[in-house]
C-alpha cells in the first residue's frame, strides 16, 4: 500500500558557493632605446576571490534513505534535538563495506559473537558472507552536546530478530546478549553510529531486508519524559523500496512517547 510521503528538510541540506567576479587590467608597453620592448606587469585582479573548497558547504550524502528527528528534554530543562539517519545498505562482500564489516564483527565478538542465523556459528566476516549479510549504517546525533536526558531514550535500529551494534557518546546496551540482538538506549547528547546486520540465511544477500525494520525513538511510559515533536523525511531512494511493502508506516509513531517509521507488520 503506498502512503503519502512527508517532505521535511532535516538532514539533507544543499549548500551554494558564491563565486566572485574577477576583473583584470590590460597591460601597457613602452619602447626603450636600443632594447626590446618591455611589458609593464598588470595590476592584481580586483574583486572577491573564489572561496577555497574547504569553505564550501558540504554536499549532502546521496545514499540517505530516511531521517527521523525528535525533541526531548535534558535534566536542566534544555530541549535537545535527536536524529537518526539510515544509509543505503551494503552487502558484506562489497568492497565498500569492508570497514563496516570489521567494525560490526569486532563489536559483536566483544559481546560473545554468536550468529543470529545459527547460534552454533561464531560471528566473522566469513559467517556474514555465508548467511547473506547486508549492513545498514545508521548515524545518530543530538544537539546541543553535553546534556543528560531527563530519562533514557530507547533507539530502534531495525529488527529485534537481527543483530545490531552501537558505538558513540552516551550509549548504553539494554539486555546485551551474545547474538547481538539486544537493545540500546541514549542517556545524553552526542554522536554515534549503529550498524544493523540483516541476513538472508543463504549466501545471496537481500538488500531490501532493511524495509522490514523499524527506526526511531521511544521513552518509557512511566519515565515522566515525553517526546515533544516528531518529524520524518523519506528520500526517493527509500520511497521506491518501501512503496509496495505491506505494513510499512510513514510517521508510524507520534504519540508523545515515540517517534519513528518503518515496518509494523501486516
Amino acid at each position: 500500500m503506498h502512503h503519502p510521503l512527508p517532505r521535511l528538510a532535516i538532514a539533507l541540506l544543499t549548500g551554494a558557493v558564491a563565486v566572485g567576479a574577477l576583473t583584470a587590467c590590460s597591460s601597457a608597453t613602452r619602447a626603450l632605446p636600443d632594447t626590446s620592448p618591455s611589458v609593464t606587469p598588470a595590476p592584481a585582479p580586483v574583486g572577491t576571490p573564489t572561496p577555497e573548497a574547504s569553505d564550501a558547504a558540504p554536499e549532502p550524502a546521496d545514499d540517505v534513505l530516511f531521517t527521523v528527528a525528535a525533541k526531548v528534554r535534558a535534566t536542566d530543562g534544555t530541549t535537545v534535538d535527536l536524529a537518526v539517519s539510515g544509509r543505503a545498505p551494503l552487502a558484506s562482500t562489497d568492497d565498500a563495506a569492508t570497514s563496516l564489516v570489521d567494525s560490526f564483527v569486532d563489536q559483536c565478538v566483544a559481546l560473545g559473537g554468536r550468529s543470529a542465523s545459527d547460534v552454533d556459528t561464531g560471528v566473522s566476516a566469513a559467517a556474514l558472507e555465508a548467511f547473506g549479510s547486508t549492513i545498514l549504517q545508521l548515524d545518530l546525533s543530538s544537539t546541543p552536546e553535553g546534556h543528560t536526558f531527563a530519562a533514557p531514550v530507547d533507539v530502534e535500529l531495525g529488527s529485534p530478530y537481527f543483530a545490531r551494534v552501537v558505538s558513540g557518546d552516551n550509549v548504553q546496551a539494554v539486555e546485551p546478549n551474545d547474538t547481538c540482538t539486544g537493545g540500546y538506549q541514549l542517556t545524553g547528547s552526542g554522536a554515534g553510529t549503529a550498524l544493523a546486520n540483516f541476513e538472508s540465511g543463504t549466501p545471496e544477500p537481500d538488500l531490501t531486508q532493511w524495509t522490514f525494520g523499524h527506526y526511531g525513538f521511544t521513552v518509557g511510559a512511566d519515565s515522566g519524559a515525553t517526546i515533544e515533536s516528531c518529524e520524518v523525511e523519506v528520500s526517493d531512494l527509500a520511497a521506491s523500496a518501501v512503496a509496495d511493502v505491506p505494513g510499512w508506516q510513514f510517521a508510524s509513531d507520534s504519540t508523545g512517547l515515540s517517534c519513528g517509521i518503518g515496518y509494523r507488520g501486516e
